[in-house]
């Protein structure tokens, strides 16, 4: 769960997971929070139990198109990440309940390489410390099997809402969780493919604009059985530049603000829910849009073979965990080669849009 948050201050408070035991024995004691949700995110549901407002507030700005009032009675996997956060303790106590137990310091190792995360000395005999980089030095994150404990003073939110998203994702898998954009064009999925700040955001919101299904910018989910794509909508991020005339229009009515995100950019936060109410549901995946730059027409042109494009296709490393590497190797042999591709030179958002659209309907 990275990005969109604010700058906020942060003060190291040395060694205080030393004292992880005593810690833990306390805020055990304290009561279960009683604030809870839930968010179906692709084919599994997580459930949040928190008496920490921040990180509340954080799981909702990104995923609250996904939130549903409870889970169906369709036996999809769900994680419950509950947080014990007392009013009078500067310390949290963080616990995951998961059909399938998992060390969240591997898995964070794993998962986010990018984010300075190591493992140091335990403070106490059956505890693990992880350490993150702060401004003003390292801080630890004690773990103790599925309990992680966290200094309120520094930034542990994004750590831990993304592993707790990255736990619902690994338990599915008969899905194939990639970087992508998806929308549904004539009741057919298409997955937007490009690296980031390639435009996925801003093609498929023209394409939502048309009055097309936005599935998600950034997180899409393809089902291998079936090669459905299913709806993953995170908050969106929309950067400065050009975009389609209705989704300006549409940013300006819903007065989305601006927030600094942690690259330094300033971008436009905004919910496709309350942009484009169509409603998201699962689709057959059509086509895939791999996306090679933009210039002053858009075109289209055939892209490589299912095993030259395989490279194009960056699935999340939470959809890799517990894969063997043949098994993953061949599931995503087998989504490049059963979806016929395009590549896609971009032009101005409208034309660009409407271009991919007349070219499925076709």
């Amino acid at each position: 769960m990275d990005s969109g948050a604010g700058v906020v201050e942060q003060r190291v408070v040395p060694d205080w997971w030393q004292d992880a035991a005593r810690w833990a024995r306390l805020l055990d004691d304290a009561p279960a929070p009683t604030f809870q949700a839930w968010y179906r995110l692709g084919d599994g549901y997580l459930q949040i139990r928190s008496d920490d407002a921040a990180f509340r507030d954080r799981l909702d700005l990104l995923f609250r198109d996904c939130a549903v009032p409870g889970p169906a009675p369709d036996g999809l996997p769900a994680v419950c990440c509950t947080v014990r956060a007392p009013r009078d303790s500067d310390v949290a106590l963080v616990e995951f309940a998961d059909p399938e137990p998992l060390d969240p310091l591997t898995f964070s190792l794993a998962l986010f390489p990018d984010r300075g995360y190591a493992e140091a000395a335990g403070p106490l005999p059956g505890w693990r410390l992880l350490t993150l980089p702060g401004p003003g030095g390292v801080n630890g994150i004690p773990v103790e099997g599925d309990r992680l404990l966290v200094h309120r003073t520094t930034p542990w939110q994004a750590l831990v809402g993304s592993l707790a998203v990255s736990r619902v994702f690994r338990l599915q898998r008969n899905l194939l969780f990639l970087h992508a954009g998806s929308v549904g064009i004539g009741g057919r999925g298409v997955l937007i493919i490009g690296p980031k700040g390639a435009g996925k955001t801003t093609l498929s919101l023209a394409l939502a604009a048309r009055g097309h299904t936005f599935l998600g910018d950034e997180i899409a989910g393809v089902r291998l059985d079936s090669m459905e794509v299913v709806p993953v909508r995170r908050a969106l991020a929309v950067r400065d530049g050009p975009v389609a005339a209705a989704v300006g229009a549409a940013l300006e009515k819903a007065e989305a603000p601006y927030e600094p995100f942690p690259d330094g950019t300033r971008r436009r936060r905004a919910f496709a829910g309350e942009l484009f109410p169509e409603p998201a549901v699962a689709l057959p995946l059509a086509r895939i849009v791999i996306l090679q730059g933009k210039g002053p027409v858009a075109r289209l042109e055939p892209a490589p073979a299912g095993r030259e494009r395989l490279g194009m296709l960056t699935p999340l490393g939470a959809s890799m965990w517990g894969r063997h590497p043949m098994q993953a190797l061949k599931d995503l042999l087998r989504l490049a080669n059963a979806v016929p591709a395009v590549l896609l030179h971009q032009g101005l958002p409208d034309a660009t849009a409407e271009l991919v659209a007349t070219s499925l309907e076709d």
